[in-house]
Parts: C-alpha cells; sequence; structure tokens
C-alpha cells in the first residue's frame, strides 16, 4: 500500500521539482484572483493546533480518498484516464464541500480561479503519486499548502 512506502531521497527531490513550481503559479493565480492575501497569523498557539488538525483534514483524509483510493480503482480501470478522472473528482469536490458542508471559505471555494488552482495542484499531485509510489509526498505537500494558505496568506482558521 502507498502508505507503508517512503520515498528515497531521489523522489523526494522529483517531487520537489514539481510541487514548488506548480505551489508558486498556484500562489500567483491566487493573489491576481484575490482570495490570497498576506496576512501572517501572530497566535503560535493556534497556528499549532491549525497545523494538526489540517494534516488529518484536509491533507491526509483527501489525499486518502483522491490519491489513494480513487486513484488507485481507476488507473485499473482505465491506465490512460485514471489520474485524470481522480484530478477531476478532487476539483469538483471543493465546490461540492463548499455548497454541502459550507465552510467560512466556502465563496472562494466557488471561483473558477480557484478550480484552476486546484487542478493544478491535483494534476501534480497525481503525477508525484505514480512516480513515487507513495502517498506521503503528496500528504505532506498538501499539508504544506495548506499551512501556508492558512499561516500566512488569510486562510480562515476552523
Amino acid at each position: 500500500m502507498a502508505l507503508k512506502s517512503w520515498p528515497d531521497a531521489t523522489q523526494w527531490i522529483a517531487a520537489l521539482r514539481l510541487a514548488v513550481p506548480a505551489l508558486a503559479i498556484v500562489a500567483a493565480l491566487g493573489f491576481l484572483a484575490e482570495w490570497l492575501v498576506w496576512s501572517p497569523v501572530t497566535d503560535m498557539t493556534a497556528l499549532l493546533f491549525t497545523a494538526g488538525i489540517l494534516f488529518f483534514v484536509p491533507a491526509l483524509l483527501e489525499e486518502l480518498v483522491f490519491r489513494g483510493v480513487l486513484l488507485s480503482w481507476l488507473t485499473q480501470l482505465t491506465p490512460r484516464w485514471g489520474a485524470w478522472l481522480s484530478t477531476l473528482l478532487f476539483v469538483a469536490w471543493h465546490p461540492l464541500q463548499a455548497l454541502t458542508v459550507g465552510p467560512p471559505w466556502a465563496d472562494m471555494f466557488l471561483r473558477p480561479s480557484f478550480w484552476i488552482a486546484t487542478l493544478i495542484l491535483g494534476i501534480i499531485l497525481s503525477h508525484i503519486r505514480i512516480r513515487s509510489q507513495s502517498l506521503w509526498p503528496v500528504i505532506l505537500i498538501h499539508w504544506f499548502a495548506v499551512l501556508i494558505w492558512k499561516s500566512l496568506l488569510g486562510g480562515p482558521f476552523y
């Protein structure tokens, strides 16, 4: 299983070489669309607590579902399109989440520019998951992205 596999140093470097530019593009898109704003958190206790929560939800949970279960299953059904299908489901999940659960940032999840950012991230994470044969890089990259959003770029706390 992909949770039992820890990538070697070469795989981590390859993952970061893809993730860093992709996250920079996502950040640029977010600033241009104004759903990202520079707003560092000053309450370190709240930040540490939030960081712990964010590891499990959304990073671990969403990656288990989209890059773990769905990607594995869909690539068995259709190797050529499995990664795209799981990525499109990942993108669709965010507005669905906004319309059903309605978290404080629901408006952001309904913006087409956010869908594009989520598509970019989803494509990169699917590629990293396939190449590394591990969920750990995608879990940690997803966690880092959401943590930066919440701690530095105006993302609301729970």
